[in-house]
Formats: C-alpha cells, sequence, structure tokens
C-alpha cells in the first residue's frame, strides 16, 4: 500500500513537472538535495547547494524543508544534452539583466518672461512763458509853446477930418475944408500860450515774458518686453530592466572536480574582490559560501551555486 502510494506520488509529481517544463524552484531542488545529503550518518559533512562538495558539518535540516525526495524523472527534467562525463550542472537563477541608460529628459517646457521696463526721464533746461504779451495804452498829453500876434485893437476907419486948401479960409463963414480920411486898423502885439501838440493816446506793446527752467522729462513711456525662456532638459541615467530573472542549468564546481586548492584559490580571489571568505582554508564553508553570493550579486551573476562563469569572473584558472 506504502509503495503504490510512492509511485502515485512520483507520477503526479513527474506530470506537474512535465506541464510546468521542468520549471521546478531553486529552493525545493536545494530541499531534495539537502534530504540527500542527510542520509542517516553515511557523511559527516554536508554537499554544497545544487553540487557535491565537502563543505560545513552536518546541519539537520528544519523540519520544513524535510521533504519526500524527488523522482528520478523530476530530477533529470530540462538537464543539458551537451553535458560530458565529469562535469556537473546545477539549476540556479540568472538574475534580471539591467541595462544603464543615458537619456535627456525635459525638466522644464518653454516659457514667457514679462519683464517692465520703466519710464526713463531726464533733466532739461526748458524756455516757459511767465508772463503772455499784452498791450498797454498811455496818454500822451498835449505840447504847448508861447507865440506872439498882432491884436486888432481898433479896425480901420474913415472919418472926416479937417483940411486944408490951398486958398486959405477968409472968414468963418466959407472956406471950411472937410476930407474924408481913411484911418488905418490899430494893433496890439500880445503873447500868449497856445497849443503846439494834441494831447493823444499811444498803444504800447508789452512781449511776452519767459524765463529758462530745469525740468524733469520723460524719455521713453514705461513698456513690457517679453522674453521667451527655451525649454531646459537634464541628463539622468536610467536603470531599465532588460530581461527578467529566469532559472537555468549551468555548468558548477562538485565534489567531482573540485579540490581544497582550487577552494584556497577561489576564497584568495574573493578577499581580493571585497569579499570576506573568512580564513583561506580550502574550506567551503558559510563565510566563503555568503562572499560567493555576495560577489555574484555585486557582478550579476547566476546565483544559487558556484559556477563556471563565476570561477573565470574571479579570475581563477580552472585546472
Amino acid at each position: 500500500m506504502k509503495t503504490k502510494r510512492v509511485m502515485l506520488l512520483g507520477f503526479f509529481a513527474a506530470i506537474m513537472a512535465v506541464a510546468l517544463f521542468g520549471c521546478a524552484t531553486g529552493d525545493q531542488e536545494a530541499k531534495w538535495r539537502l534530504q540527500e545529503s542527510q542520509r542517516a550518518g553515511q557523511s559527516s559533512y554536508a554537499y554544497l547547494p545544487h553540487t557535491g562538495s565537502p563543505a560545513a558539518p552536518v546541519v539537520k535540516a528544519p523540519p520544513e524543508i524535510q521533504v519526500v525526495k524527488a523522482p528520478p524523472e523530476i530530477r533529470t527534467v530540462m538537464l543539458p544534452t551537451d553535458a560530458k562525463a565529469g562535469e556537473c550542472y546545477a539549476r540556479v537563477f540568472v538574475p534580471p539583466r539591467y541595462q544603464t541608460n543615458t537619456v535627456r529628459v525635459l525638466s522644464r517646457q518653454a516659457s514667457e518672461r514679462v519683464e517692465t521696463i520703466p519710464a526713463k526721464y531726464e533733466v532739461v533746461e526748458e524756455k516757459v512763458m511767465v508772463r503772455q504779451a499784452s498791450t498797454r495804452f498811455e496818454e500822451v498829453p498835449a505840447e504847448y509853446g508861447w507865440v506872439e500876434e498882432k491884436v486888432l485893437v481898433e479896425a480901420a476907419r474913415t472919418e472926416w477930418k479937417e483940411g486944408r486948401g490951398i486958398i486959405e479960409k477968409v472968414d468963418n463963414t466959407t472956406g471950411e475944408i472937410m476930407c474924408l480920411v481913411e484911418v488905418p486898423a490899430s494893433y496890439q502885439t500880445v503873447r500868449r500860450q497856445v497849443v503846439t501838440k494834441s494831447a493823444t493816446t499811444r498803444q504800447i506793446a508789452i512781449p511776452a515774458e519767459y524765463e529758462t527752467i530745469k525740468v524733469t522729462k520723460m524719455v521713453s513711456p514705461p513698456q513690457e518686453k517679453r522674453i521667451p525662456i527655451p525649454e531646459e532638459y537634464t541628463t539622468v541615467t536610467r536603470t531599465e530592466k532588460v530581461s527578467d530573472g529566469y532559472m537555468e542549468w549551468k555548468r558548477v564546481m562538485c565534489e567531482t572536480n573540485m579540490t581544497r586548492d582550487m577552494v584556497s584559490k577561489i576564497q584568495d580571489a574573493l578577499m581580493k574582490a571585497g569579499h570576506n571568505p573568512g580564513a583561506t582554508d580550502g574550506v567551503m564553508g558559510s563565510q566563503t559560501q555568503m562572499a560567493i553570493k555576495s560577489y555574484q550579486k555585486q557582478k550579476g551573476l547566476a546565483e544559487g551555486d558556484l559556477t563556471y562563469e563565476t570561477i573565470e569572473s574571479l579570475g581563477v584558472k580552472i585546472n
């Protein structure tokens, strides 16, 4: 009954593995290999994950990872077809591949700045009118002078006057001579003041008066100046994922081809790369494994086992 149950479980697991194209997770395989390495007291050493190399003393797996050993049909799913005798392969996780690109991105859109230019003034001399032109009327008085003139005192006349003839008077009764004589007019010279020039009114034009003063005059009015601001670009570095991580069979070091001398070389190379593997003792201990994993993460190498790719990246020559 127990045998039938195991067979059914194996058959079901094989169908699931084929349906998923052999994509069993690395953690499951690690659990299966850990289960293998803990066969009742056959060795005092555990095997490296996905290898068979002697490593640290056996640490019993906790109950949650003590799973049933995977059937052979699952363990051989998607194995490399070009493997050679003596080579070891493990399914490792190839991390996502990223690519760093430098791109120009728009950091500020084009815009426009309005700049106000104030009015300009300057002090200038200017002639201004302080009094308008006008007209003033002025009276010109009469002018007087003294003149002498003959004034008729008595007009000319005629009067009878006694006259004398050739024969003198003989008696009083006869011979009286009366002559009508002209008495000229009599004049008297008098001096009097006369107007020599009559009084008049004179029009006098009063010109406008100007004064030179200093004034502040606007030279140019205030105005707005529009200054275009071009768009700005910033160069940024972006890391973009090129491909997702995936599981793949890769050639690894195992107990078949791993030596203490090779482990020492790897430990020495890890130390030079800045990943402390602990003592260079040729033993693949937990600290060395942690240093390998740290190095693989830094370099973007496949993780989960000591691949030939990792060894070549460390510069260690494989015999």
